[in-house]
């Protein structure tokens, strides 16, 4: 019998981009097993700086609501621990997979999980959706976002996309787009 696999959907908020002149500013985990969710994690962090105004409207996450949150390192050992033995899954896992790498490389860890982006996914499951952003694809398969731009919101969001293609046949689409190697 084929071991079940278990997606780690992460979604992080952050001051900005690159990582090493920013900071994670909210992150969450859904832990989906392709049929059902099997565990969650969201926190504010406190990313050392001001977060801008403009990352502040558009996420609602305020210096306020950061000041009293953990630092990245402090949570760490959690976020590693829900991630053993997944495959990382991020809509645009070109900023997430990378942007958390850095982060906990910084507090002493190691981020090395196969990685499946639902954004190049949903390009391939949905070739004739215009746009593929994460709000456009939820709008076009009915997909509710509560609290968008925000991590706990966001990694739902990306869960329910990747169920859907999982559940209508994509398992070997999906299978086919897990990057082993992910150095982006």
């Amino acid at each position: 019998m084929k071991r079940k696999r278990i997606y780690a959907v992460v979604d992080i908020e952050g001051t900005g981009s690159p990582a090493n002149k920013n900071g994670i500013t909210e992150i969450a985990i859904v832990l989906f097993d392709g049929n059902k969710i099997i565990d969650q994690y969201e926190t504010l962090v406190n990313p050392k700086m001001p977060i801008p105004k403009y990352v502040a409207k558009l996420t609602g996450i305020s210096d306020k609501m950061v000041a009293e949150a953990p630092l990245f390192e402090e949570v760490a050992p959690t976020i590693l621990k829900l991630l053993q033995k997944t495959i990382f899954v991020a809509h645009n896992a070109g900023f997430d997979y990378p942007y958390l790498r850095y982060y906990l490389e910084q507090a002493g860890h190691k981020l090395d999980n196969p990685v499946l982006c639902t954004l190049e996914l949903s390009r391939k499951a949905f070739p004739n959706l215009v746009k593929h952003g994460l709000e456009s694809l939820c709008d076009d398969l009915k997909i509710c976002i509560d609290n968008r731009h925000r991590a706990g919101g966001d990694a739902l969001a990306t869960t329910k996309v990747l169920e859907l293609i999982l559940n209508n046949g994509g398992e070997k689409l999906a299978e086919s787009m897990v990057k082993k190697d992910f150095c982006s």
